[in-house]
């Protein structure tokens, strides 16, 4: 009896671990994947199985972002003062090198 108990927790903490190990990566995502920290792949949308205490996954999402620049005042080379007000659109197309590319 006591065999069955310790099998059936076994069991059971292996189900929550390998559970643990499922991730969902939105169609507007991208995966990437490290193995015990050094890059291993990137991967697309979808339902995938990583191993919960070697691998990690780091979600990066691939949608255009919007940032709005406050307005500055500027001096022309004329003495002129102008108002200039930006708005800048940009879209990641590179997950790996978003994380790992510094500058």
């Amino acid at each position: 009896m006591a065999a069955v108990i310790v099998l059936g927790v076994f069991a059971l903490v292996l189900f929550i671990w390998m559970a643990s190990g499922i991730k969902i990566v939105r169609p507007y995502q991208k995966g990437v994947i490290e193995q015990l920290g050094r890059y291993k792949n990137t991967v697309d949308p979808g339902l995938k199985l990583i191993i919960p205490v070697f691998q990690s996954m780091t979600k990066i999402d691939m949608r255009e972002r919007v940032i709005d620049v406050p307005p500055q005042e500027v001096i022309t080379k004329d003495n002129v003062t102008v108002t200039v007000d930006a708005v800048i659109y940009y879209e990641p197309t590179d997950a790996q090198r978003l994380i790992y590319n510094v500058a």
